[in-house]
């Protein structure tokens, strides 16, 4: 007899208990819709952050950050802490293979007034006029401010959106904004553009950021805690550029190790490779559905077994053979996986992509998905789970005996 046959009984014989066949399919549908959703979940956070460490350059991002020496402390008197706007132009000027660089210091959460008199807090960046550009922070409205400005230490300042919302109840543009002992005039307004999951120090939407040189006059944290950014051209340059950048910092430095190289390739790998684990976690614990959801299909096959015992007695005098007999009822087990599966899988994936959707009016920035692996898994071990735990039921039926069968 063909599958297509064994199917076409297996499907009457499930019809004529409707309720016990839904209660176990929907068994089956739950565990395939937990697999599908929370995979595709964590596959669309990984994406979104992906995509935001992409935007800024990802593995081709070297971070050259201060920090204290370990050797030859000493030495620090004989030359000026920190790094300077000579340290960046030589790294630009005499290190091959540089897309891009800035260097900008985090001076933390400040209080600031704009000239309403509004108070309110937010984040203190000091850049060089690379800065927004290097870490693709468009301007809404207004423009950054140019390299000369920062060279003359012109009283200028970009605000983040969020903050300026705040502060002003019209245009913020030319409007003036004190931090500190800091006075500046406002010549832009930076767009949306928040990165879920990415924090270099500072908020994307909520700061100020005013020319570096401006802001070393007034804050003497400037000069000690500024960071460079280097991006490369190619992500398999990042090792000779951090040599010659190593090589030309000790120098500079007289070899006090004062600062260190973090490397974005290293870290992406990383973070791809604990991104992955927990997918499998994720995925591995919504499969424990799946397989309390076999146990429901064995149940139902054991109990159809019991039902049916003279049905297979007079299949088994008509000529049909244990093969015959296992075969229906594997059949059976399979429709049932098979179908609860598909359910399942069809509405995770409906509720991955509506899930996305809420997630985007809080978090415009979210990448939805509907993971592909795990539609594909949900369906192998829906199935798979269907023909294992209804084996034994079909072996126990085909090994029944015609004559004491027919008796029941």
């Amino acid at each position: 007899m063909r599958w297509s046959a064994y199917l076409a009984i297996a499907a009457k014989a499930l019809s004529a208990h409707k309720l016990r066949s839904l209660l176990t399919v929907l068994s089956i549908t739950l565990g395939a819709f937990a697999i599908v959703l929370m995979t595709s979940l964590a596959e669309g956070g990984l994406l979104t952050l992906g995509h935001g460490i992409e935007q800024l350059g990802g593995a081709r991002l070297i971070l050259v950050a201060p920090k204290a020496p370990e050797r030859a402390e000493r030495k620090k008197t004989m030359y000026v802490t920190g790094f300077t706007r000579r340290d960046r132009d030589r790294l630009a000027r005499g290190v091959p293979h540089v897309a891009e660089h800035t260097m900008y210091a985090m001076l933390g959460s400040r209080d600031v007034t704009s000239d309403e008199g509004k108070e309110d807090r937010t984040d203190f960046i000091a850049a060089d006029s690379g800065f927004l550009a290097a870490f693709r922070m468009p301007i809404a409205r207004g423009r950054t401010f140019s390299d000369e400005e920062d060279r003359r230490r012109a009283r200028i300042c970009v605000a983040g959106p969020k903050l300026a919302a705040r502060l002003w109840r019209g245009d913020p543009i030319g409007r003036w904004v004190t931090v500190g002992a800091l006075r500046c005039r406002v010549i832009g307004v930076l767009a949306d553009a928040d990165r879920m999951g990415v924090n270099f120090g500072f908020s994307w939407v909520d700061l100020l950021v005013a020319p570096l040189d401006t802001a070393a006059d007034v804050e003497k944290a400037v000069s000690t805690s500024a960071l460079l950014v280097i991006k490369t051209d190619d992500v398999r340059n990042n090792d000779p550029v951090k040599r010659i950048v190593n090589a030309l910092l000790v120098d500079r430095h007289h070899g006090v190790d004062d600062f260190t190289l973090l490397d974005f390739s290293s870290i992406m790998q990383k973070f791809e490779a604990m991104f992955a684990t927990m997918k499998a976690i994720v995925g591995l614990i919504a499969g424990v559905a799946l397989l309390i959801g076999g146990v429901g299909v064995m149940n139902m096959m054991l109990v159809s077994v019991s039902e049916r015992v003279r049905e297979i007695g007079i299949r088994k005098a008509l000529g049909a053979s244990p093969r015959d007999i296992s075969a229906q009822f594997l059949a059976e087990a399979a429709l049932l996986s098979g179908f609860g599966g598909l359910l399942g899988v069809a509405g995770g994936a409906a509720a991955a992509e509506l899930a996305s959707a809420v997630i985007r009016r809080f978090t415009p920035s979210w990448i939805g998905a509907v993971s592909m692996p795990a539609v594909v898994a949900a369906l192998l071990v829906s199935s798979g789970v269907g023909v294992i735990f209804g084996w034994l039921p079909a072996q126990r039926a085909g090994r029944l005996d015609p004559v004491a069968a027919m008796r029941r």
